[in-house]
């Protein structure tokens, strides 16, 4: 609870009052709610159980009056045989047996296809006669040792229903097979004495309790099977959940029984006739049960939406008037935070909100000018410290001592002196460029390019290398000597410490708005926490550290004076196979008409 009420806490006003809302306005929805849940869960249960019960009825009744029915036909059929006028005395050859056997089941036939729901027709006499339609006599074994024989002929007056069709002397036709038919059986006896003639044995389909069932509308998630008052099964539909009812829980037709199978949970109940004493037994699944209730819970759901959402639209909008200033004047702070010091709050109102809005723009106010005239001596100091810096390069006696030079070298002939002069005196010459501190890539190049020759002449086959740019970046202004640092850290801490052969590449490309220089080296190269302690060492210098990287910081330095942060350097590198270094800055055309330091964007 303490880390709950902390969490609270710690909320925007805004989530605190739409929580807060959301809160009060939900709880008495939710306990009406589940009062009413609880009481319709209820009442849906018993009026299934109602249904359930009456549905289960309805069955029996009307299985009843089929098995009513048919007793009726029976006695019809057995009339049928009185009529025939059945006996052995008149009967004396085979002719008249056959004969008579032929018109008998002309009659039984005649009388069973006025039924559908009758399969088959068989009568039997203790002395091994028989006729039927729809089935016939297996073997030559008498039929009074037949289970259904003996039954019916110990209780003559009574119609014997037999819910077991199987292991008997009898084989069905193909029109239907023992599976779907229960049997019925009743001795046939002589009129006058009472003396039993033989037993009529009917085979009926299952369809007139499917046909019961149907039309009890039990509904998608129900069904109702039949057991014999042995729990023997009569009739059950086809499903996995029917064999696995415990007949012994079938013990109170007034107490249902809830039962969970194959993980689900059902209710069982179950009522027996008088007549037949078949029980009828209902399955329901809870599913059906609890589908009131879950349409209760579609409608709660749909309304605790709809309710939550008016709740939140109203929420909203309060909690907006109330917290968009405050809101408005965080996102300027986070703005004044990125380094824009331009915004500022926008009050129209008197609030509390507003003032503190006034505050903060006085505090930007202040800050800006602070920020000014610290910059403004800043730059002073950098631009007299890149002035002294920038003083290595200009050594005018060096630049006349090396002309004095190269005119000797001439009048001795030695012409490898002459070209390592002239290459000095072309380096030096880029250094002082008239006093520019911007020069095009092609000055720049050119400049590189003599300070290559003096180091290969030093070097000899130590260092090779290339220098690439295309038409477009050759007229671009940058400041001068950005490349030099860079390739002489290419050369004496790559390429000068590896064995062999050492390769240069230097390559300047136009990039859309920008221009991208590169010097990329096959040397020593560096490990990736190498890379890292240096790229650290570019982004937060100090004096102690900067000598360790002079050149790179030097470039960098100049740079960010020239560009403010519209530059990148970058460096990449894998140890034993070399180092490159990127530099990105936007290409800059001299301005017609104006001198060195003028440039524009384009």
């Amino acid at each position: 609870m303490r880390s709950i009420g902390k969490h609270f806490l710690n909320m925007r006003i805004r989530g605190k009052m739409l929580f807060s809302h959301i809160f009060i306005a939900l709880i008495p929805f939710f306990l009406v709610g589940a009062v009413g849940i609880l009481i319709s869960t209820k009442e849906e249960e018993k009026n299934v159980m109602q249904h359930t019960a009456q549905m289960v009825g309805q069955v029996q009744q009307t299985v009843d009056i089929y098995v009513n029915s048919i007793e009726k036909t029976v006695n019809m059929l057995i009339e049928t045989i009185h009529y025939k006028e059945l006996s052995t005395q008149e009967l004396q050859t085979e002719q008249q047996w056959e004969k008579y056997k032929k018109e008998l089941e002309q009659s039984l036939k005649t009388v069973s296809d006025t039924h559908d729901e009758i399969a088959g027709v068989f009568f039997a006499t203790e002395k091994g006669f028989y006729a039927s339609t729809g089935m016939s006599r297996v073997s030559r074994d008498p039929f009074l040792l037949e289970s259904w024989y003996q039954e019916a002929a110990a209780n003559p007056e009574e119609m014997q229903i037999l819910s077991d069709t199987t292991g008997r002397n009898i084989m069905t036709d193909a029109t239907y097979s023992i599976d779907d038919v229960f049997s019925v059986a009743k001795a046939v006896a002589e009129p006058g004495t009472g003396e039993i003639m033989g037993v009529i044995l009917l085979d009926i389909k299952h369809d007139i309790i499917s046909s019961a069932i149907q039309g009890a509308s039990i509904g998608n998630e129900r069904f109702v099977f039949v057991l014999d008052s042995q729990d023997q099964m009569v009739y059950a539909p086809t499903n996995q959940v029917v064999y696995r009812i415990n007949p012994q829980w079938l013990s109170d037709e007034k107490m249902p029984v809830t039962a969970r199978i194959n993980g689900e949970k059902f209710q069982i109940r179950y009522q027996q006739s008088e007549y037949t004493g078949w029980k009828f037994v209902s399955v329901a699944s809870f599913q059906e049960i609890m589908h009131g209730t879950n349409v209760m819970l579609v409608i709660f759901g749909t309304v605790l939406i709809i309710t939550l959402f008016i709740v939140l639209l109203v929420a909203f909008q309060l909690s907006k008037t109330i917290t968009q200033p405050i809101v408005g004047l965080a996102h300027l702070m986070k703005e004044t935070e990125k380094g824009d010091l331009s915004v500022r709050f926008q009050g129209d109102y008197q609030d509390e909100v507003s003032e503190l809005g006034r505050k903060f723009n006085h505090m930007l106010e202040r800050i800006q000018k602070l920020l000014d005239a610290v910059y403004q001596e800043q730059e002073k100091k950098r631009k007299a410290q890149l002035k002294v810096v920038q003083e290595q390069f200009k050594p005018h006696f060096l630049y006349n001592t090396l002309d004095t030079i190269g005119w000797m070298a001439r009048e001795h002939k030695a012409y490898d002196i002459v070209h390592l002069v002239d290459a000095l005196t072309n380096v030096f010459r880029v250094s002082l460029s008239r006093g520019k501190d911007y020069i095009t890539i092609e000055e720049e190049l050119r400049y590189i390019s003599n300070y290559l020759y003096i180091q290969k002449i030093r070097y000899g086959s130590k260092v090779l290398y290339e220098v690439q740019t295309d038409e477009e970046s050759k007229k671009v202004y940058a400041p001068k000597l950005i490349l030099q640092p860079l390739v002489e850290n290419a050369i004496y801490h790559g390429v000068k410490m590896k064995r062999g052969e050492g390769h240069l590449k230097i390559s300047v490309q136009r990039r859309g708005e920008d221009v991208l220089l590169e010097v990329e080296d096959d040397g020593r190269g560096m490990d990736a926490e190498k890379v890292r302690q240096l790229t650290d060492l570019l982004n937060k210098p100090s004096e102690s550290e900067q000598n360790q990287s002079f050149g790179l910081f030097y470039v960098k330095e100049r740079l960010r004076i020239r560009y403010g942060e519209k530059f990148q350097v970058t460096v990449a590198s894998e140890k034993e196979k070399g180092t490159k270094v990127s530099v990105i800055v936007p290409a800059e055309y001299q301005e017609e008409g104006k001198g060195g330091q003028d440039e524009k964007k384009i």
